[in-house]
């Protein structure tokens, strides 16, 4: 397994937030992580991106056990991450923000900023080479010298996306990356984030409301309610769990219903 979530924990106060959950993640695939509204998902994910320390279990990457790491330390290891709320550098340019995510790749130390040293020079061309190159990739390659804040929303989405990209991660997390979106960019984004898969080699765990969206993407499935981990499968699976039926979709909904394109 690429990344290994086991028997996870935090707790705040007396609120379990999220209770022993285990996750794996085979490379190259697309998995996705639901439950209702506080089910502890973006806690789920806090953790794994070392904003919360867990209180227990081990999170490992490629056998590496990045409990204890700092934010930038585990961007660095190679896994990446949005929010749910857009964070972008709003007064800068789309290309400018893709390069804030270059920054945990850079070669050069400060002393060659400092006197732009030709290894300074030469990084940063390379930087803005590939920064271009991902704005392309996720269809922003003509809004480069574009203010952030001046972005369409589903724009806005696609650059926080490619900002992460540019930390060249072996996982990338998506935290609900079709929030806010219309129904066509919403396919938009499903046309991309299987792009980033099956492209770049990148494997996707994503946290989603849209169930339509889940069903039709996702290889694999974990669900959350209350912190813990109350089912884990296929779509075909989830779909008719009745313990998913009740706590996420709702008690007597017609499962069925999901999942068609």
């Amino acid at each position: 397994m690429l990344l290994e979530v086991n028997a996870l924990r935090k707790t705040f106060g007396g609120l379990v937030a999220v209770n022993d959950v285990t996750l794996e993640v085979a490379p190259r695939t697309i998995v996705s992580v639901i439950g209702p509204n506080g089910a502890g998902k973006t806690t789920f994910f806090n953790m794994i991106t070392g904003i919360y320390e867990p209180d227990q279990g081990s999170i490992k990457l490629e056998g590496r056990d990045l409990v204890g790491c700092s934010p930038d330390q585990v961007a660095h290891a190679g896994i990446a991450r949005t929010f749910q709320n857009i964070r972008l550098f709003g007064a800068m340019t789309a290309l400018e923000n893709v390069l804030v995510g270059r920054h945990a790749r850079l070669k050069t130390k400060l002393w060659d900023a400092v006197f732009h040293t030709k290894a300074y020079r030469e990084d940063e061309s390379n930087g803005r080479q590939a920064a271009q190159t991902l704005l392309d990739f996720v269809g922003l390659g003509k809004q480069a010298g574009e203010l952030a804040a001046n972005l369409p929303y589903g724009d806005q989405r696609r650059l926080e996306i490619a900002r992460a990209l540019a930390t060249t991660p072996k996982v990338l997390l998506l935290d609900e990356p079709t929030a806010g979106m219309n129904p066509n960019e919403t396919e938009d984004a499903k046309t991309l984030i299987r792009l980033i898969r099956d492209e770049l080699g990148v494997t996707v765990v994503l946290i989603e409301h849209d169930m339509r969206l889940v069903m039709t993407i996702s290889e694999h499935i974990t669900v959350l309610d209350y912190g813990t981990k109350i089912a884990e499968g296929g779509p075909r699976d989830i779909r008719n769990n009745p313990k998913v039926i009740e706590a996420y979709l709702g008690r007597g909904a017609a499962a069925g219903e999901y999942g068609k394109e």
